[in-house]
């Protein structure tokens, strides 16, 4: 009798013309894009097609899965539901068709600018030099929509700060992050001592754009110094920051590890009990179906990678 429930079951989902993968692949479309044109990539006849598919997808279960929003669609919360739960099923499927024909599984992984450079990639590096055999997209985000990414599980893993995280991420413990303030020589006063105050608030700065965590504390270090903190150059990455640093004509607050391959004949590293408050804890986050729905594959993605993160994190050096 089961069986035969659970046959009836499934035969209202597979009988019918309108539960189609390109009409549920719509669906993700629609809500990694944000909204119809951008998931049609500007081709009119393309959001036509989509809509239309949407539209079939709605009148199966019943339910508005879209709505309009001035002259776009965006997902009803049945329709962002749905997505989810046809990104899991697809993800599934894919590591199964991975695994079955011999190919070598695939991941996305977020990570900030400055992350990436000294932490992420040579930490891939790592794991690739062991013949760990994968196939990894990465991609530069800002904390916030790593995070929110993760909960809708349109990227695999992400490194990220610790107090970021937000249920239901599980995370490992990669690493602390320290600051110091990098001045060139060229801009030493003549005695040849820098201080703290001094380097933070009488040096022309070079950082990142934005109301960022790191900003936000720096303005109020400067603040409890009777300072502000007011940059010059105004940059998009911690990379962008390291070649103003390295023209000699900024200074910027660094993460430590950041400045590999520096020298210290070109700056002065200013390094104060105060700028503790700038420290972050990094994590590799995952959301826990992601393991689920890709299997083992994944678990032992997420190891291999915590493993060499860690390795990187320590081998950082800052000079």
């Amino acid at each position: 009798m089961q069986d035969t429930c659970e046959k009836r079951m499934f035969e209202n989902l597979i009988g019918s013309k309108w539960l189609t993968f390109d009409r549920l692949h719509a669906v993700i479309l629609l809500s990694e894009a944000g909204s119809l044109i951008g998931a049609a990539k500007g081709d009119p006849v393309v959001a036509s097609r989509l809509s239309h598919r949407l539209g079939e997808l709605s009148r199966f279960f019943g339910v508005a899965l879209t709505m309009r929003a001035g002259r776009t669609l965006n997902l009803t919360q049945a329709g962002e539901a749905l997505a989810r739960l046809a990104r899991a099923q697809f993800l599934g499927i894919q590591a199964f068709r991975d695994g079955a024909m011999g190919v070598a599984p695939a991941y996305i992984i977020g990570a900030g600018d400055n992350l990436m450079q000294w932490l992420l990639v040579p930490a891939i590096g790592r794991i690739r030099r062991d013949r760990n055999l994968v196939r990894l997209t990465l991609c530069n985000l800002r904390t916030q929509s790593i995070v929110e990414r993760l909960k809708e599980r349109r990227i695999d893993f992400g490194v990220v700060r610790a107090d970021a995280l937000e249920d239901p991420l599980e995370q490992v413990h990669i690493c602390e992050q320290k600051y110091a303030v990098f001045v060139p020589r060229r801009l030493m006063p003549s005695r040849g001592v820098l201080s703290l105050e001094e380097a933070l608030l009488k040096s022309p700065h070079a950082a990142i754009a934005g109301e960022g965590q790191l900003i936000e504390r720096l303005r109020g270090l400067a603040g409890k110094m009777g300072g502000k903190f007011v940059p010059e150059l105004i940059c998009d990455s911690i990379g962008q920051c390291l070649a103003a640093v390295r023209t000699g004509a900024f200074a910027a607050v660094l993460p430590v590890q950041a400045w590999r391959g520096g020298s210290a004949q070109e700056c002065v590293v200013v390094e104060d009990e105060s700028l503790e408050a700038l420290s972050r804890v990094l994590v590799l986050a995952w959301h826990p179906r992601t393991l689920e729905v890709i299997g083992a594959a994944a678990v032992r993605m997420q190891r291999l990678l915590a493993d060499a993160l860690k390795e990187a994190g320590q081998g950082a050096v800052a000079m």
